[in-house]
């Protein structure tokens, strides 16, 4: 319960700085992945995922979230729920001031709940068109981060959030990264890095075929056997203006 509590408190206060911005111009994308199985092997899988982009003059306010629960038998394996909520000023110019939160859950990291937040700079090393950009956001903050069966670890921290697009070849095949980074600034064994590489094949100007390949590190978990896991997935998405 205190999950989806903190859950729907940081939805809501992000909706609400949505909702405050007027004469918006709105993008964003949905995505769903699933499975479902009967018989000898009963499962069922379900990951959908979804981004909201609102952009007016000099503000710019993304939400990002993405669910992945997975069913096999009677016991559930994974259960992970991430969100994240990053307000930009002046994200057109080189280097302009930022601040983010980043909060979730993940039963197949043994992470009972993860919340980083701070203020920051972004930096537009390649500036951003309709085809690439290469942008780092580097903040710092507040981390509040429970793994299962240790003690919650509350501390400073710096983080970074990357993000990188360019056409393999344009309007048709494009490779793309984001990736989360965090450290303590209390304790340097609690550090994090997840990162995603994504091929998406554009079959019509809104819709896509993508290849996912997900690499996440979390350092100083007692819980798990190993403290790197990789996962190549395939699925769909629609974006929309």
């Amino acid at each position: 319960m205190n999950k989806l509590i903190m859950i729907f408190t940081l939805l809501g206060f992000q909706c609400v700085a949505i909702a405050q911005v007027d004469s918006l111009v709105v993008n964003g994308e949905i995505g769903v992945r699933g499975k479902w199985q009967t018989g000898n092997f009963a499962q069922f899988v379900i990951n959908p995922n979804g981004k909201l982009i609102v952009d007016k003059k000099r503000t710019r306010i993304e939400v990002q979230a993405n669910y992945e629960f997975l069913k096999v038998n009677k016991g559930s394996l994974i259960n992970d729920f991430w969100t994240y909520g990053m307000y930009q000023y002046n994200s057109k110019k080189t280097i302009f001031p930022m601040a983010m939160t980043h909060y979730g859950f993940a039963q197949a990291y043994a992470i009972d709940h993860s919340l980083i937040g701070g203020f920051g700079v972004g930096i537009n090393a390649i500036k951003k068109n309709e085809h690439s950009f290469l942008q780092a956001n580097i903040y710092t903050g507040y981390l509040n981060l429970k793994y299962e069966n240790a003690p919650i670890h509350k501390a400073e921290s710096m983080a970074s959030y990357i993000k990188f697009k360019f056409p393999l070849k344009k309007d048709l095949i494009y490779a793309m990264l984001d990736s989360h980074a965090y450290a303590s600034l209390k304790n340097s064994d609690f550090h994090s890095f997840n990162s995603r590489v994504i091929l998406l094949f554009q079959i019509v100007k809104n819709f896509g075929v993508n290849m996912t390949y997900s690499l996440v590190y979390n350092n100083n978990n007692p819980s798990v056997i190993s403290k790197t896991n990789g996962k190549l997935v395939f699925g769909l998405n629609y974006a929309f203006n």
